[in-house]
């Protein structure tokens, strides 16, 4: 049987992995400046941390935009994308992830929107994220 001792080791264990760092923003309302009329979203930051960008196994797709004779078959990669974060970090769909700082410089200013949580698990050792590329 799972012991708490065993949990918690599992879930340092897996905390040790997140070496990215990042920050999480709920958008808000947007508000219009009395004096210019400019309407600007606002957002608040609700997570400043560690977190891991986890990719999952290339799924090929055939293209089908355009004609056959422009495809002709083309196939697609495309990737599940997961972060990772501590468990017991309250987030939510919608929150904007910003990753701030990682071992691969190619993820350093990246944005994920966060789609929904991989949470059926009844001995979760993070909390984990679907999240697609925000442009």
């Amino acid at each position: 049987m799972l012991t708490a001792s065993v949990l918690e080791r599992a879930r340092e264990s897996a905390e040790s992995l997140m070496t990215d760092e990042c920050t999480v923003v709920r958008p808000g309302e947007a508000v219009t400046d009395p004096n210019t009329g400019e309407v600007k979203p606002t957002s608040t930051q609700v997570y400043a941390g560690r977190c891991k960008v986890q990719t999952s196994g290339g799924l090929a797709s055939e293209n089908v935009e355009g004609s056959a004779a422009q495809t002709m078959g083309a196939v697609s990669l495309v990737w599940s994308l997961y972060i990772h974060f501590p468990f017991g970090t309250m987030l939510r769909n919608g929150d904007l992830v910003t990753v701030t700082k990682s071992a691969n410089p190619e993820l350093v200013g990246r944005r994920y929107r966060m789609i929904s949580p991989q949470s059926e698990k009844s001995w979760a050792t993070a909390c984990r994220w679907n999240v697609k590329e925000d442009a």
